[in-house]
C-alpha cells in the first residue's frame, strides 16, 4: 500500500528530526511530533473513507442498522486519539497526563457504546 510507505517515510523521518532538535529545544521538539502525528492521521483518513462507505453499503443492502456501526467507529477513533493523544503527553515526560488521557479514552468509549449495551440488555430481557 501507497499510504503505509508514506507514513512510515514521514514519521521516521519526523523521529529523526525530532530527536536531533529534542536536544537544544525540547518544545519545539513536541511540536513537531504533534505536526507529523498530523499528518499521518490526515493521509490515513483517505483508507478510512473507504471503510466507512463500505459500513454504509451494507447498512443499505442488509437493513443492519447504524445504531449498531457507529458506536463501533466512534470506539475506534476515540482510542486512536487517546492513544496518540497518550503517546504525545509520555514524549513529554508526563506520565501522569498521559495515564490521565487514557482513562478519559476509556470513559469515553464506554459513554458512546451504552446505546449497544442497552440494546443487548433489552434483547437478553427478551429471550428470558
Amino acid at each position: 500500500m501507497d499510504i503505509i510507505i508514506k507514513a512510515v517515510v514521514i514519521g521516521v523521518t519526523g523521529a529523526v528530526l525530532s530527536l536531533i532538535i529534542k536536544k537544544t529545544n525540547p518544545e519545539i521538539s513536541t511540536v513537531l511530533t504533534l505536526t507529523v502525528c498530523i499528518v499521518i492521521v490526515g493521509i490515513s483518513m483517505k483508507v478510512f473513507s473507504s471503510v466507512v462507505e463500505v459500513l454504509e453499503l451494507v447498512e443499505l443492502d442488509s437493513g443492519f442498522s447504524s445504531a449498531y456501526t457507529a458506536p463501533i467507529l466512534k470506539c475506534v477513533g476515540i482510542g486512536i486519539t487517546a492513544r496518540l493523544g497518550s503517546d504525545l503527553c509520555k514524549d513529554s515526560g508526563q506520565e501522569a497526563v498521559a495515564s490521565s488521557v487514557e482513562i478519559c479514552g476509556a470513559v469515553c468509549a464506554l459513554y458512546v457504546s451504552l446505546p449497544l449495551i442497552k440494546t443487548m440488555l433489552r434483547m437478553i430481557g427478551e429471550l428470558a
